[in-house]
């Protein structure tokens, strides 16, 4: 079973370093020191969670929260702010839950055990032969390994948590770019790639265009 990847973003070295220490024996880790290189790491790279430190040298976190809460990923807010409005501002920006400094490193990695439980527990998203798990970032057709790139798991993921539902081209580059703005037929060309390699493994029609309005994926495969 693949390892839950995270990314930790804090600028205390020694703190990332610890971090990555203790968590890196049960998950796959990845650090940055800065809010640039987290949203980079975090658009380009599948991650489950997301260690982020409020108090960062370029980008306050509470931005960088703010422009990752469209991502798949869950967001556990690492604070030495005591006042309560900077954790709920946090909050309500996209973080699931938060930690303050200091803080016990079993209380940290009993967090982060508990987050990812929870995204377990969400399970595999399902459209006819086509079986796709959030949690591990896997994507089965008929039985098989579908190799997907994370922008497209991201864009199936979220179409088929909302199947029914039409995403304009806005919707989709807001959650797939997180607030930057990507080429003008990025979109397109990401729902291209798509449809062809699901066409290659005998899946098509998942992903249909709604003239004038954007996409949709139907409901139950029909």
């Amino acid at each position: 079973m693949t390892a839950e990847r995270i990314l930790i973003v804090e600028d205390d070295v020694r703190l990332a370093e610890a971090l990555a220490s203790e968590l890196g024996l049960a998950y796959d880790t990845v650090v940055v020191h800065t809010g640039r290189d987290a949203l980079f790491r975090a658009e380009t790279e599948p991650f489950e969670l997301i260690l982020l430190d409020l108090n960062l040298p370029d980008i306050d976190g509470i931005e960088v929260a703010a422009q990752l809460q469209e991502g798949s990923a869950d967001i556990v807010m690492l604070t030495a702010r005591s006042d309560v409005s900077s954790r709920v501002r946090g909050l309500y920006a996209g973080a699931a839950d938060y930690l303050s400094k200091p803080f016990e490193m079993q209380e940290l990695l009993a967090r982060v055990y508990a987050r990812l439980r929870t995204r377990a527990r969400a399970g595999v998203l399902a459209w006819g032969p086509i079986a796709l798990s959030v949690r591990d970032r896997s994507c089965l057709v008929n039985g098989e390994a579908l190799e997907l790139s994370a922008h497209e798991h991201e864009l199936l993921s979220t179409m088929l948590a909302s199947q029914g539902r039409v995403f304009s081209k806005t919707d989709l580059e807001d959650r797939l770019y997180a607030g930057r703005l990507p080429a003008s037929n990025a979109v397109e060309a990401l729902i291209s790639r798509l449809r062809k390699k699901l066409a290659k493994v005998g899946v098509d029609d998942v992903i249909v265009t709604v003239r004038g309005l954007g996409y949709v994926v139907r409901e139950d495969g029909t």
